[in-house]
Parts: C-alpha cells; structure tokens; sequence
C-alpha cells in the first residue's frame, strides 16, 4: 500500500492526535484496516515495510523464545503498545511478567522491548529509544537485520537510555530483568 506522507508543515505546529482519534479514523475508513501506524506524541508515523530479513530475524526469535518462555512470563509478538493516551507502538516483541494485563500494561512494565529494524533502522536507532526510555520501558534491543547487530539500550531516564552498547551476531546476549532463558546470540537462531 502507498500511502502519502507530508512534510510540509516541518517546523511548525501540528494537531497531536489520539489513539481514539486513531480508533475512528479507522472505523470511518481513513485509515486502511492493514496500513501499519504508529503514534508518537499524538504525530501519526507511518511504518515501513517490513524486509525478508526483518522477517527472518523475528519469526527465528519467536521460535526459539516461544520455546523457552518461562510460565510466569509473556512473550507478545507484534502488538500494540499504550504508552499514553498520545503513543501507541508496535514493538516486534515485548516480555512482561504474566501478573500484568496486556491493556493495562505501561512502560515500566515491560521488561524488554525488541526491534527488528532493516528498512527503518535510522528511526529505531534514534527516535524510538527516546520513546521507550522517556516511557521507562527497562531495556530496548534494537536488531539491525543487515549488519546482524544488537543495539542493547539500558537504564532509561527521560532524556533517553543512559547505557547503550553494541554486540555483534556472535555475542551472547542476556536480557538484564528476564529469565536466563531469553539469553541469545543472533549466531544460535535457526535459519528459516
């Protein structure tokens, strides 16, 4: 789908938008039921498409964690995220303790955030830490799908993640408030 962005209005003032605002544009039919969005600051973004190699990173993460995901923990793939009445993002995965109901769930909930980043890399490198950190999200893993890199971004305070380092596809990575058992290096992931 080919939908027109604008960037005409760069600088100056902008409506903030609603996620109920969102919620009737598309019951209305403004918004097409399988056009990817996401709210930022009540600014509509949209996404870019996702990339075979985007896709192969995840579907292997949702594979291998799928398996091991202890009981008392939930693994969510590709859902919505309520940060505030004005942000709504679709991480690739979120993992969040299971006494935590998915509508009720707020940043300091989420334990780890993860995404699969080929074509909006840039954006995921640097505009959405600042999203996840200022909503206190604990820690962000930003997977570049063609470099086969991790991004680990730790330690959110409102200005953005105070610690961000970088690993390699070799690099055992552990989650830093889950279970060992999400522990991983792109390295291990079966190839789909």
């Amino acid at each position: 789908m080919n939908v027109p962005v604008s960037r005409a209005a760069e600088g100056l003032a902008r409506r903030a938008f609603t996620i109920a605002d969102l919620e009737r544009m598309a019951e209305v039919g403004l918004i097409a039921p399988d056009e990817r969005l996401e709210l930022i600051g009540g600014e509509i973004v949209p996404m870019s498409p996702k990339g075979s190699l985007h896709e192969t990173i995840k579907v292997a993460l949702a594979r291998r964690w799928g398996l091991v995901c202890p009981p008392e923990f939930v693994l969510a793939q590709e859902t919505g995220l309520t940060l505030d009445e004005r942000t709504y993002i679709e991480p690739d995965f979120i993992i969040f303790e299971r006494k935590r109901r998915l509508a009720e769930l707020r940043g300091p909930d989420v334990l780890l955030a993860v995404e699969v980043a080929d074509s909006s890399l840039r954006y995921d490198l640097d505009r959405k830490p600042l999203v996840y950190a200022g909503f206190g999200v604990r820690e962000l893993w930003v997977i570049d799908a063609e470099r086969h890199a991790v991004h680990r971004h730790a330690e959110p305070s409102p200005l953005g993640y105070k610690r961000i380092e970088e690993y390699g596809a070799a690099d055992r990575l552990t989650p830093l408030h889950t279970p060992a058992p999400f522990a991983v290096a792109l390295d291990e992931l079966e190839p789909i």
